[in-house]
């Protein structure tokens, strides 16, 4: 940028989306035909977030299950970066387990209709994370697919 103030304020901008908010810039090239679907993710997930942020008693409810045997808790937005990951992190392991295994199904049916994430997501997240046996996981591919044949 030849505008010195310009850039200046740029770099203010992009360090307050970094602190204050959580969020980081992030560059990559794709073909320019997936651009709109790269971009289209990207909202996705910071919708998600963002509902996660208000969906906080439903949430609550979750992690005070899945957080109770263990040493070191997950937060709310580690759960739902976990629910909607394709790269799992081993350490969040058990964690996810007790979700799909522990949780009251009341409580996950909350999440989702807080908007947090859609059956979908969760089924995908128990592919991910090769929770194929847990005890809810057949229950949420049953909402998923009732889910799907609406359409």
């Amino acid at each position: 940028m030849a505008d010195r103030t310009a850039a200046r304020r740029v770099r203010k901008y992009r360090a307050n989306q970094r602190d204050r908010r959580g969020m980081k810039r992030v560059e990559t090239q794709v073909p320019a035909i997936a651009a709109d679907d790269v971009k289209g993710l990207g909202r996705k997930l910071q919708n998600t977030f963002r509902k996660a942020a208000m969906a906080e008693k439903p949430l609550r409810a979750v992690l005070a299950t899945v957080n109770a045997p263990r040493p070191y808790p997950i937060s709310p937005s580690e759960l739902v970066h976990c629910l909607v990951t394709d790269d799992p992190e081993p350490r969040w392991h058990p964690h996810i387990e007790a979700f799909f295994d522990e949780v009251a199904e009341e409580a996950i049916h909350d999440i989702v209709l807080a908007g947090v994430v859609s059956f979908e997501d969760l089924m995908r997240a128990a592919r991910t994370w090769r929770m194929t046996d847990g005890g809810n996981v057949g229950w949420i591919n049953e909402m998923a697919d009732l889910r799907l044949a609406a359409f």
